[in-house]
This record gives C-alpha cells, sequence and structure tokens, in this order.
C-alpha cells in the first residue's frame, strides 16, 4: 500500500511519474481492492472465536499477485532471470504439499487423531509429520498407511492425481528452464560431435582435428555462440545499430581509410562486421590471394611476414587494420602483398567488399573521398617502398666498390678513374648534378670501357644523361612527395655524332 501508489505507468506512450496521478491510476485497478481485503484486520477475531479458527486468515491469499508481480521485476532485472524461474516453480511445488498437509492433518482432526492407522496419531511435531506424509503421497512413493473408509480413500485419490498430473506438469517445466538456459551450450555441443565425426569419417590428420576442436573451444570461450546476427535478428533495426554502435563504433573510427567520414556511412558499416577467430600461426591472408575483406584486430597479435615468411615486418595490435585498400575494389591493388599471420589466439572483426559497396551505395560523396584517400594511402606505401629500394641499392653499390678497391685491379681502375675525373670539370654547373653517380664502370674490355661509356646504376651512359632542374637525389624526391625518375635524352653539350637515341631507362622505384 506505500511502494505500490508511487509506481510510474505508461499513459498513452508516455510514462507518467506525478505522484497524484500514479494514485489515481492505482485506486482504479483490482489489484488495489484485493490489498485492501487482504489487510482487513480479521486476526482481533481470535480473541473471541480463539486460535482454531484459521479461516480468519484467508483473505491473506488475495496477496497471491503481489508475488507474481514480484517474480515478473526479478525475471526482467536479474542477470540469470532462470534462477528466478526455477525458484518460482519450486515454491509452487511447495505450496501444493502444503496445502496437502493441511488438509490431511484437518480430515485427521475431523475423524479423530490416532482413531485409526491412516490417520494422524498425533506424536511428535504435527505440521512436520503431516507435510512428510503429503510429499510421499504426491510424489507416488508409496509406503503410506492404508485407507480403512471411503474419506480416506478420496483423499489419497486426490493426492495421487495431483501428484501425477500437477507435479509432472512443474516437473516438466522446470526441466523446460533449465533446457532454455543452457540452449546455446548444448548447440554448441551438439556441433562439435557432429563436426568430429564427420572428420573421422574422412581420416583427417589428428593434427588437424586438434586445431578444429581448439577453434571451437577458443571460439565458445569469446562469444558464447557461433552466429551473433541470429540473436539480432530478433531486435528491431535501430536497436540493433545501436548494439552494433556500442561494441564496434570504437574499433571502427580507428581505421584511417574511414576517419572522418560521415556518422551515416559508419552507422552502416557497423552492422556489417562480424568476428572471426584464429589459432595461434593461422594464416589471416596469405600473399598473392586477392584481397575481398578488411580485418580489424579486435585482441590479440598479428604478424606481417615477409616474402620468405622467416622474417616479421610488423606487429599488428588491438586496433590495427589490414586489407582496407582492397575493399575498393583498385584495378591492380586486389592481391595481398604479404602474409598476416596470427601470433597467438586472436579475434577480428571482419568487413567484407559487398557490405561497403551496398553501403556506399548511399553515400557517393563518401565513396569518392574515400577513393582519393585510398590513392594517397598507396601513393605513400609506394614512396616509402621507394625510399627502401634506393637504400638498400645504394648500400650494395658501396659494398660492391669497395670489394673492387680491395680487388689486385684496384689501381688499374684508379688510373682509368682519372680520365673521369677529367670530363667531370667539363661538364656546366648544371650537369655537374650527376657527378654522385660517375664512377660505376663497365667491366675492362668491353665497348664501353671508355671515359664516354661510362656505365651508371639502372644501365645507363653518362652521355644519356640531361640537364634537368630537378633533384637527382630520389630519397629528396620521395620527401617531397614525388616519384624520383630519370629522363634519358642527350646533353646540350654532347657532340652531334656521339647524339644517338639512348636506351630505355628503367627506374629502379
Amino acid at each position: 500500500m506505500f511502494v505500490k501508489p508511487r509506481l510510474m505507468f505508461l499513459n498513452e506512450g508516455f510514462m507518467v511519474e506525478d505522484t497524484v496521478e500514479t494514485k489515481k491510476n492505482y485506486h482504479k485497478k483490482l489489484e488495489y481492492k484485493f490489498d485492501v481485503l487482504s489487510l482487513m484486520p480479521l486476526d482481533i477475531l481470535y480473541l473471541y472465536f480463539g486460535t482454531d479458527r484459521v479461516i480468519l486468515r484467508l483473505p491473506r491469499l488475495l496477496k497471491l499477485q503481489t508475488f507474481w508481480e514480484f517474480h515478473r521485476a526479478m525475471d526482467r532485472i536479474l542477470h540469470c532471470p532462470y534462477v528466478v524461474r526455477v525458484g518460482k516453480t519450486l515454491f509452487y511445488i511447495f505450496y501444493l504439499i502444503h496445502l496437502n498437509a493441511c488438509a490431511y492433518y484437518a480430515i485427521s482432526d475431523y475423524m479423530g487423531l490416532g482413531s485409526d492407522g491412516w490417520v494422524y496419531d498425533n506424536k511428535g511435531n504435527a505440521y512436520i509429520r503431516c507435510f512428510y506424509f503429503a510429499t510421499k503421497t504426491a510424489t507416488s512413493i508409496g509406503k503410506n498407511p492404508k485407507p480403512e473408509n471411503a474419506v480416506e480413500y478420496l483423499f489419497m485419490t486426490a493426492a495421487w492425481l495431483m501428484g501425477v498430473f500437477v507435479f509432472a506438469l512443474l516437473i516438466s517445466q522446470i526441466r523446460d528452464i533449465i533446457a532454455t538456459a543452457t540452449k546455446a551450450k548444448t548447440e554448441y555441443r551438439n556441433s562439435v560431435d557432429a563436426c568430429t565425426w564427420y572428420m573421422r569419417r574422412l581420416n583427417l590428420p589428428v593434427s588437424l582435428q586438434r586445431r578444429i576442436a581448439c577453434w571451437f573451444n577458443f571460439t565458445w570461450n569469446q562469444q558464447r555462440c557461433f552466429d551473433e546476427s541470429k540473436i539480432l535478428n530478433s531486435l528491431p533495426y535501430n536497436m540493433k545499430r545501436d548494439v552494433a554502435l556500442y561494441v564496434h563504433m570504437s574499433i571502427l573510427s580507428q581505421v584511417e581509410l574511414f576517419r572522418d567520414c560521415s556518422p551515416s556511412l559508419l552507422h552502416d558499416l557497423v552492422l556489417q562486421l562480424r568476428p572471426e577467430s584464429f589459432l595461434p600461426g593461422a594464416a589471416v591472408v596469405r600473399r598473392g590471394d586477392v584481397g575481398h575483406h578488411m580485418y580489424i584486430v579486435k585482441s590479440g597479435e598479428c604478424l606481417v611476414m615477409a616474402s620468405d615468411e622467416k622474417e616479421v615486418l610488423a606487429v599488428l595490435r588491438t586496433g590495427s587494420v589490414f586489407g582496407e585498400i582492397s575493399l575498393l575494389g583498385l584495378e591492380g591493388l586486389r592481391r595481398r602483398t604479404a602474409t598476416v599471420r596470427s601470433r597467438g589466439y586472436s579475434t577480428l572483426f571482419v568487413l567484407s567488399r559487398s557490405d561497403l559497396e551496398s553501403a556506399l551505395e548511399y553515400h557517393e560523396e563518401a565513396a569518392q573521398i574515400l577513393r582519393l584517400r585510398a590513392d594517397r594511402i598507396i601513393r605513400e606505401n609506394a614512396a616509402r617502398q621507394a625510399t627502401k629500394a634506393y637504400n638498400l641499392q645504394s648500400s650494395d653499390s658501396l659494398s660492391q666498390e669497395e670489394d673492387i678497391k680491395k680487388s689486385p685491379s684496384g689501381m688499374k681502375r684508379r688510373s682509368e678513374g682519372d680520365g673521369v675525373q677529367e670530363l667531370s670539370h667539363r661538364l656546366s654547373p648544371g650537369d655537374r648534378k650527376v657527378q654522385p653517380f660517375l664512377g660505376h664502370r663497365a667491366a675492362p674490355g668491353s665497348p664501353a670501357e671508355t671515359v664516354g661509356h661510362t656505365v651508371l646504376p639502372g644501365g645507363m651512359r653518362l652521355r644519356d644523361l640531361e640537364r634537368t632542374s630537378e633533384p637527382a637525389h630520389p630519397v629528396r624526391r620521395v620527401r617531397e612527395g614525388k616519384t624520383p625518375r630519370l629522363r634519358a635524352v642527350s646533353a646540350p653539350h654532347t657532340p652531334p655524332h656521339l647524339r644517338a637515341n639512348p636506351p630505355a631507362l628503367t627506374s629502379p622505384f
């Protein structure tokens, strides 16, 4: 009577919290009338009739609807509602046994306590002895006293029927509650058993069977299910999107490709992310494969392997992303450039190319921005690879020159280099930019042994270089965001009889 008038209620789509309105709403309900009748002070009449008139407490049974309402509230708010449901069913069972025990004592008292071998003999605790008798009768355990008259036969028949039907119904309800609580785990075990039987029938290697069993175990421990979409599909679209935003939005916003994109595009993409588990050493992507998915590391670590898969190029941790360029379907860039393996047990979010295209269908501006951003990322990666290749080639050239200087023919090579030094003084100031490339000579005895045929890195000859205003150092040009290149034409100072069509120059970058 103190709490219920203050419970808010729903009226025309709005929750009413005003105390005056909640009281009016409570007084209109049938529940209010039951509460008033159950609280009538009939216990005062015990002073006149005595404590034998237990019928005076019968109105208390009208509070049973409060018991039901309490369990409904607990079922909504508790983390594990199955415990409340089992407890509620057990309460029904004990309450029915309690009523049966009370009826047995009432009949025994009516016929006379200890008057025959079936009725209660008035020894020991009356409630415990009657409750024990009612429990054996309801559960059909047997070994009960044999009835001796018609009333006793009728009581035993009713008690057995209640035990057969009512208790069987309640016990089966408990079984259903437990089965519902363990439904996901039962499906997991069935999947594992079916997969194990299939693998044994195919005579798969034991190592492969163990890896598959480990995958089942890890996936179950991480997700407690194998397909989250089945659970979320029962929700409305907006609620399903809210759940996906809470789970995936923080990770998706870390992807450089989707950074600063419209929130509506990200809201559509989060619904497409799905988790996937990988075992230690498992290959997530392989070098040369056509890419159709992008991966985001949720937990664990992944290793980017070199082409020989013996060297680790990078370690990808939580929040790292790879494979995003392949989603846009750029020509020539759909194949994986490296192999990525899981270092330990890891969970990754996967976004497929088809899901991205379906989302971009309604976001044309975002699609254009993503393609421009992907092109910028590709150019930055190409520049880094060019710088790395140039540094590697420079180190190889220096090591070769050191080996040549240490060789017995080094003195002869050094004397021939005087001609190169004389030619460098004859070059104009603009042409002296190529001096760092001088000195890479052809093999002795070849037609290119003369000074005019001095070979430069990349296969060019000295006479084929053209004066250019662009920086000649490839590293400096990469830092400026430009792709290093060399143009092969005749220099202005070269004599006419040497101005031939130069060979094609292939850039090492």
